[in-house]
């Protein structure tokens, strides 16, 4: 069993400086301390129909994984990330 998650973020207002800044720390981020449990299906800016500007898709082979993961995640985007919201799913196996 696998389990999918959609982590929908909201920037913060970000001066062009900040926003270079930020986007340095997530490839940093993504290179450097990105879990290998944790797989990175991919990346989305924008995210029509909602107040969010973009999501992840992410996969863990368990709950306790992104458990685990996710408070590291969430604290090290913190600065410029203002308001998260994710969507659970277990992958259907057929």
């Amino acid at each position: 069993m696998s389990l999918g998650f959609v982590v929908f973020y909201r920037l913060k207002e970000l001066s062009p400086e900040q926003a270079q800044e930020a986007r340095k720390r997530w490839l940093d981020y993504k290179k450097n301390k990105w879990p290998k449990t944790v797989k990175l299906i991919g990346e989305y800016d924008h995210a029509y129909g909602s107040d969010f500007n973009g999501f992840v898709v992410i996969e863990t082979p368990d709950f306790e994984t992104f458990a685990s993961f996710y408070p590291q995640f969430r604290e090290y985007s913190r600065w410029y990330v203002s308001a998260t919201k994710t969507v659970t799913g277990i992958r259907r196996e057929d």
